[in-house]
């Protein structure tokens, strides 16, 4: 075992969101640079430290939502620009990517399923 090991699995982590309240809720796709993204097992909330803890899940397939016909494969964004939430989109411009899609959709409102993997 490497003596510099912090965790043996990354695949959650919990995450310092610093002083301020991010609203990170459990289940919102969460984009932390425009090449680290996850989703939040819980809901941010402060600790005594005085900051923001969530734990955010970097692995694995999940649910959000979008109205854009889906391709497997396709790349999947957080729409408006934002850096958490479920909403989706297929629409890369200044929209932080979360994940790829792994199964096709339909256009409509509805469920895309998104493999995350860092």
């Amino acid at each position: 075992m490497a003596l510099n090991e912090i965790y043996k699995d990354g695949d959650s982590l919990p995450i310092n969101f610093g002083t301020s309240d991010p609203g990170i809720v459990s289940g919102e796709f969460v984009s932390l640079s425009a090449s680290v993204y996850g989703v939040a097992e819980t809901t941010a909330t402060e600790r005594p430290d005085g900051d923001w803890y969530a734990t955010i899940r970097f692995k694995g397939v999940f649910a959000g939502t979008t109205s854009d016909a889906v391709t497997v494969g396709a790349p999947i964004y957080l729409a408006s620009a934002a850096t958490n939430g479920t909403a989706l989109t297929t629409t890369s411009s200044s929209n932080r990517l979360v994940g790829y899609a792994v199964a096709p959709k339909g256009s409509g409102a509805g469920a895309v399923w998104v493999r995350v993997n860092n």
